[in-house]
């Protein structure tokens, strides 16, 4: 029996993706707001926004 699946590709905005490749290299969200220069609210937002797309669990 041969199961198919269909994957969407996921869409993530330009900031989406740098926040994510940050997080995957080990940074914490502290390190990554001072990279980007943004605040640590932002880089939150942005990881709840990429946990949502990639339907991703704590």
């Amino acid at each position: 029996m041969e199961i198919l699946m269909s994957i969407e590709p996921i869409k993530l905005s330009s900031r989406e993706t740098e926040v994510c490749n940050l997080l995957l290299t080990g940074n914490s969200t502290t390190k990554i707001s001072e990279l980007l220069k943004i605040k640590c609210n932002t880089v939150s937002t942005i990881k709840k926004s990429i946990f949502f797309k990639t339907k991703t669990t704590n």
